[in-house]
């Protein structure tokens, strides 16, 4: 059963940037989100969160229509990192991925035992123990990228939407950070959706990829008994069946 439905879905501001989408994505899940610069992939996930409300069509999350959710509710069930986000002032490491283990508690709640060690566990898978003391401000922009990552993490949602995740990061990074995203998806059974300019990576890190261009979403997958239809270079690694 999906986690995330997108029915006759239509995003935008003043005039629509994307039309009739229809796709879903089921935990345990990996797709990755590609188009070019100013197409809509920020602003499909800002309306998948609710942050922006859709100009037609509807969002189902758990089988429940988005519009009837509590905004409280929605950090519950999906984290999000954006690729361009407020460094909170003198908040060190440690300090930012505890924020992802606040949203279960009430704002006067301390974390409890169990809660920090998870939070360790989640700074040491993303290299990061040895500066998890270290001023946010003084971190270098990958490390800094994966200190979000870590928060996203610390929520411990059954859904993960990244906006270009990989921005700032080495080649050695940016294989840690996919190869752990689609780890949580297999073994933890989490829904990703993370958004990219290379299109490739979702030959090795992905179920599915939503290709975002000419104001439509095509849906991108590799089953068996897929319709082969080309899209540019795309046509030699994927079957576009939508």
């Amino acid at each position: 059963m999906p986690f995330l439905e997108l029915k006759n879905l239509a995003i935008g501001y003043r005039e629509p940037l994307i039309l009739s989408i229809d796709t879903e994505l089921s935990l345990g899940e990996v797709c990755l989100l590609v188009g070019n610069n100013g197409i809509g992939k920020t602003t499909l996930m800002r309306t998948i969160l609710g942050q922006i409300p859709p100009m037609e069509g509807q969002i189902w999350i758990k089988e429940t229509e988005i519009k009837s959710v509590p905004p409280e509710q929605i950090p519950k069930w999906i984290s999000m990192v954006f690729s361009k986000t407020q460094v909170p002032e003198n908040y060190t490491v440690m300090d930012l991925v505890s924020l992802g283990k606040y949203i279960h508690y009430p704002y006067y709640f301390k974390l409890n035992s169990d809660d920090l060690q998870e939070v360790e566990e989640i700074i040491d898978s993303l290299n990061l123990t040895s500066y998890k003391g270290f001023p946010l401000k003084k971190l270098s922009d990958g490390n800094l990228q994966k200190a979000f990552i870590g928060r996203a993490l610390a929520q411990n949602t059954p859904m993960i939407i990244l906006d270009e995740p990989t921005t700032y990061l080495d080649e050695e990074n940016k294989m840690m950070i996919l190869n752990l995203l689609k780890k949580l998806a297999k073994e933890k059974n989490k829904a990703v959706l993370f958004s990219s300019h290379d299109w490739r990576l979702a030959k090795d890190f992905s179920d599915k990829i939503w290709w975002l261009k000419d104001h439509r979403l095509k849906i991108g997958e590799t089953p068996k008994n897929a319709i082969p239809e080309g899209v540019d270079a795309m046509e030699k690694v994927f079957w576009f069946v939508k």
